[in-house]
C-alpha cells in the first residue's frame, strides 16, 4: 500500500461520536461485517482487529481498555494474555478457568461471566491492586446470542440468552461506566428487537465500500501489485461496484498468481459471480445483448425512453426517475423493451427473486443484504417482473412478512440518497393489484405502458419477424401477404414469436419455407384464447398511463369514465365465465 493518508470509515466515526457523547455504551454492528477496513496509520484489518486497533486502542495511554472477545463457538478469550492473568489473579485461577471453559458451551454462562467481569471493579482505580482498565467486549455471531425470534414463542434456552443480555446492558452500573460492548451480526433483522431497542444500544450499519473507498484501495494495490494497471483504476472502480474490499483483494491476488492483469471486464464478471453467490440467488444479473435496434415499432414509446435515457446519463439526480411502472397486456414485450432500455442507458440490470424466507426474520435479513448491495453498486435498474405477485402489500389479506417487506421496499425507493443510483422497473399486466403507495410520485411515479403495435408499425414488425425465418413478405405475391397479415391480425408479439418457432421447425425438417408454409402454419397455430383478459389488461394500462402521447390513437381521446365502464363490463363477463 502507498503512504497516502487513509480516512477512517464512516461507521467508525459514528461509533466514536455516540460513545464520547455518552449516547451509547453498546453497539450492534451489522451489514458488511466480513470485509477489511482501513486503519488511519495504514493497512487494512478484519472487523474485530479494526475495532481493537482503531477504536479501542488498548495500547494508547489516554484510552486503555481490557479487550475481551467472545465467540459462541470458541468461548471467551482475552486480546492481551497479561489481562487474562490479571483477571485470574483477581477472581481466583480455578474459578477463572471454569468460567472460561463453560463459556465455550453455554451462552448464558458466558454472558453472566462477561457481566461479572465488568462489574468486579476493573475500571475502579481506587480499589487496591486493580488494573485500572475498563473493559471492551466484542461479541461475534450475535444472531446466536440474541436470536430474532418472537419472545412469546421462544424456547426457554433462547429466552434466557435474551434476558441475560438485556439485564446486563440495562444495568446502571454498566451504563455509567467507561466500558463498551460491540455486538456483531450480519443483518439487523437477525438480532432480537428487545436488545436493539434498549436506550443505550445503537445499531450501526457498515455499508459496502463506496466508489471512493474502492478507488483508494485499488490505488494502494496498484502501487505494489503488477496485476493492476494504474491507468485502469477508474474503470476497475466502476466494474467492482458492490464488491467488498476483501473480494477485490482476492481477485487481484488470483490474477497475480496466474501472471495476468486484472481487466475491468474480468473484475465485473467476478463481481457478478461473487454477488450472486453471496446473496444466495436473491439477486440475478440480467445478460442483455441488445438495445433499441431490436425493438421494431413502438415509436412513441422509444421516444419517451430516449428522453429518460438522456436524464439517466446526465448529472442531475433530481430529473431522474425513481421508478417506472410498466403496465401492459401479457405478451406485448414489456420486459424485452425495458431490458433494451437498460442496455441503452449503460446501467446494470438485476432481477430480484425469492426474497421471502421460510424462517422468522429471514425475509428481513435477505432484504437488508440486498439493499446494502444495491446501494453500493449504483447505476442499477432493479427489475420486478410479474410485480403484482412478487411485491407484497399492506392490505388486510397480506401476510405480516409481506407487509414488512413492502414497507422496507417503499422506504428504500423513497430514500433521496438512492435517487440517480437505483431505478425500479415494476412490470405487470395487473397494475390494479399493486398498492397505491408504490405507484405514487416519488416511487414508481413514471407510468409508461406498452401497447400492442398498430398501423404501419405493425406491418413493419411482422415483416421483421418473418425475415428471421428467411421470408420477406414484401417480396411475395400481394394476395399471400394480405392473407398473412389477416391471419396474424390479433397476434401479440409473444404469439408471433411462437409462430416463428413453428416455422423454424418446419424449415429444419423441409429445408426451406415459403409463403404457403407461413399461411399453413398460421392457419394451424391457435394462440391462447385469452382475448378478454388481454383487452382487460390493455384497458388497465390505459388508465395507468401518465402521458397522453403514449396512448394508441383509439384510446387517446376516450374519457376515463368510459374506460372504467368497459373494464367493469369485462370484469363481470370474466367473473361469469369463471
Amino acid at each position: 500500500m502507498t503512504d497516502k493518508k487513509i480516512t477512517s470509515p464512516k461507521f467508525a466515526q459514528r461509533i466514536i461520536d455516540r460513545y464520547l457523547s455518552s449516547q451509547s455504551a453498546a453497539f450492534v454492528i451489522y451489514g458488511n461485517t466480513k470485509d477489511i477496513y482501513p486503519l488511519e496509520q495504514g493497512g487494512y484489518q478484519p472487523l474485530v482487529e479494526f475495532l481493537i486497533e482503531a477504536l479501542i486502542k488498548p495500547g494508547k495511554p489516554s484510552a486503555p481498555k481490557m479487550v475481551v472477545i467472545y465467540d459462541p463457538a470458541e468461548g471467551i478469550r482475552f486480546h492481551d494474555p497479561n489481562d487474562a492473568e490479571s483477571v485470574a489473579g483477581r477472581i481466583g485461577r480455578d474459578r477463572f478457568e471454569r468460567l472460561v471453559a463453560a463459556s465455550r458451551s453455554d451462552i448464558v454462562t458466558a454472558l453472566y461471566t462477561l457481566r461479572e467481569l465488568m462489574n468486579t471493579g476493573f475500571n475502579d482505580v481506587l480499589i487496591p491492586g486493580n488494573t485500572g482498565k475498563p473493559l471492551a467486549v466484542i461479541m461475534k455471531h450475535c444472531d446466536a446470542i440474541a436470536p430474532a425470534l418472537q419472545y412469546s414463542t421462544m424456547a426457554d434456552s433462547d429466552r434466557l440468552k435474551v434476558i441475560a443480555l438485556e439485564n446486563w446492558l440495562s444495568d446502571d452500573q454498566f451504563v455509567i461506566s467507561n466500558n463498551i460492548v460491540f455486538m456483531i451480526c450480519e443483518t439487523l433483522g437477525e438480532m432480537n428487537n428487545r436488545i436493539v431497542e434498549l436506550p443505550y444500544v445503537s445499531a450501526i450499519r457498515i455499508d459496502r465500500p463506496s466508489d471512493d473507498e474502492r478507488r483508494s484501495f485499488l490505488e494502494g494495490l496498484a502501487a505494489v501489485n503488477p496485476a493492476i494497471n494504474a491507468g485502469d483504476i477508474d474503470r476497475l472502480t466502476f466494474s467492482s461496484a458492490g464488491l467488498t474490499l476483501l473480494s477485490i483483494r482476492q481477485i487481484v491476488n488470483q490474477a497475480l498468481y496466474r501472471g495476468t492483469t486484472v481487466s475491468p471486464a474480468h473484475i465485473f464478471e467476478k463481481a457478478r459471480e461473487i454477488i450472486e453467490k453471496e446473496l444466495e440467488g436473491y439477486i440475478s444479473f440480467l445478460d442483455i445483448t441488445y438495445g433499441f435496434e431490436r425493438v421494431i415499432g413502438a415509436g412513441a414509446l422509444i421516444g419517451k425512453l430516449e428522453e429518460l435515457k438522456s436524464f439517466l446519463n446526465g448529472s442531475e439526480p433530481d430529473v431522474m426517475p425513481v421508478g417506472i411502472l410498466v403496465p401492459g397486456a401479457n405478451g406485448v414485450g414489456k420486459t424485452f423493451i425495458f431490458k433494451a432500455f437498460a442496455k441503452e442507458c449503460g446501467w446494470l440490470a438485476v432481477e430480484l427473486r425469492n426474497v421471502r424466507g421460510q424462517y422468522v426474520g429471514q425475509t428481513e435479513s435477505n432484504w437488508e443484504r440486498i439493499r446494502s448491495t444495491l446501494e453500493a453498486m449504483g447505476k442499477v435498474m432493479v427489475f420486478y417482473d410479474e410485480a403484482d405477485t412478487e411485491i407484497g402489500g399492506r392490505g388486510p389479506q397480506s401476510h405480516e412478512v409481506d407487509r414488512r417487506l413492502f414497507g422496507s421496499m417503499l422506504k428504500m425507493m423513497s430514500d433521496p440518497n438512492n435517487r440517480g443510483k437505483i431505478v425500479w422497473i415494476i412490470i405487470t399486466a395487473r397494475p390494479d393489484r399493486l398498492e397505491p403507495d408504490i405507484k405514487r410520485s416519488g416511487r414508481a411515479g413514471e407510468h409508461i405502458p406498452v401497447f400492442d403495435i398498430s398501423g404501419a408499425e405493425r406491418e413493419t414488425y411482422i415483416r421483421s419477424v418473418f425475415l428471421r425465418a428467411g421470408v420477406d413478405i414484401e417480396q411475395i405475391p400481394a394476395e399471400h401477404k394480405a392473407r398473412i397479415l389477416k391471419l396474424t391480425t390479433k397476434y401479440y408479439p409473444a404469439d408471433l414469436d411462437q409462430l416463428l418457432i413453428e416455422l423454424n421447425r418446419r424449415k429444419f425438417v423441409d429445408g426451406h419455407i415459403g409463403p404457403e408454409t407461413i399461411i399453413s402454419e398460421a392457419v394451424n397455430f391457435l394462440p391462447s384464447d385469452i382475448s378478454k383478459q388481454r383487452e382487460f389488461q390493455e384497458l388497465l394500462a390505459v388508465l395507468e398511463c401518465t402521458s397522453r402521447r403514449l396512448l394508441p390513437e383509439k384510446y387517446a381521446n376516450l374519457p376515463r369514465e368510459f374506460i372504467e365502464q368497459q373494464l367493469e363490463e369485462i370484469r363481470t363477463t370474466m367473473r361469469n365465465l369463471a
